[in-house]
């Protein structure tokens, strides 16, 4: 049991933010801070603006609430929630991200929204908050930078930032190609994205915590410059070479997918398969 215990251990400490086909460069301030002006702009569209206040929806908020949002991105969630708390303390490492969640805040007469860069791993511990919400950030927070894997640490860290409870989010609990995708790559059923899902409840179970686990559905958004691009994109998502005998079918599949905007970009938009983590401290 012990030999088993400490296997099934060893697998949760690997790099959460890679995925197959990505640059180590991911986990760098410098990568988000390049991404950041598209990032925001695609995060505060009409649409994903509706899509995070539904998911917020999700959960009762109140007034007197403190939140506190790591790795906040251009503020995604904590621009909506923070209309719905007492006030938000908001963290990121990449400097470009944080701009545009000020911007965002300034833009739209926010004040109760205090802002922390740097890397979670390193950042002194802000306090403690009732809500603490790690969302599609957990891969990026739980590596330090000489790229070492960290993911008890990070875990333990949030965990002691609640008074009240955790919210998690993973963006993937599944493949992030469809189903008819996966079928014309012959790509095996149970995913690595599955298996991570496995090992997150172990860890956080591992770090004290017995979290609910709920796959939910919710839109996920891709936007490429060209078709070639999001096909080599996708391909490289699924660990497949571009040069497979699939790709042909893959392509002409991709392209009745594919919606180009006014801007000439290309847009791909499906529901994806994520899983929510809740925690509540016992008081």
């Amino acid at each position: 049991m012990s030999q088993n215990y400490d296997s099934f251990r060893e697998l949760y400490e690997q790099h959460w933010a890679l995925n197959s086909g990505d640059s180590p460069e991911k986990e760098t301030s410098a990568f988000w801070d390049e991404k950041a002006t598209d990032f925001a702009a695609k995060a505060h569209s009409s649409e994903a603006r509706a899509e995070a206040e539904a998911f917020l929806n999700r959960f009762a908020w109140s007034q007197n609430e403190t939140v506190l949002d790591v790795a906040a991105g251009p503020g995604t969630f904590s621009i909506p929630l923070s209309r719905l708390v007492k006030r938000i303390t908001a963290t990121d490492f990449s400097t470009g991200m944080l701009d545009q969640l000020l911007r965002f805040a300034v833009a739209e007469s926010i004040h109760n929204l205090d802002l922390i860069r740097g890397r979670w791993l390193e950042i002194d511990a802000p306090g403690v908050f009732d809500t603490v919400l790690c969302l599609n950030s957990l891969g990026v927070i739980s590596t330090d930078a000489n790229h070492q894997p960290k993911l008890a640490e990070a875990l333990k860290k949030l965990r002691d930032a609640c008074s009240r409870r955790l919210i998690v989010l993973i963006p993937h609990a599944d493949s992030p190609l469809d189903e008819t995708m996966r079928q014309i790559l012959g790509l095996e059923e149970v995913c690595s994205e599955r298996r991570r899902i496995a090992i997150l409840y172990f860890a956080m179970v591992d770090c004290g915590m017995l979290p609910n686990l709920e796959i939910i559905s919710r839109p996920f958004r891709w936007k490429f410059a060209s078709r070639e691009e999001a096909c080599e994109t996708l391909l490289r998502k699924a660990g497949v070479a571009t040069a497979c005998c699939c790709m042909p079918r893959f392509a002409d599949y991709l392209a009745t997918r594919l919606i180009k905007d006014s801007d000439g970009r290309y847009n791909l938009v499906y529901n994806v398969s994520q899983a929510l983590f809740t925690w509540n401290r016992q008081i």
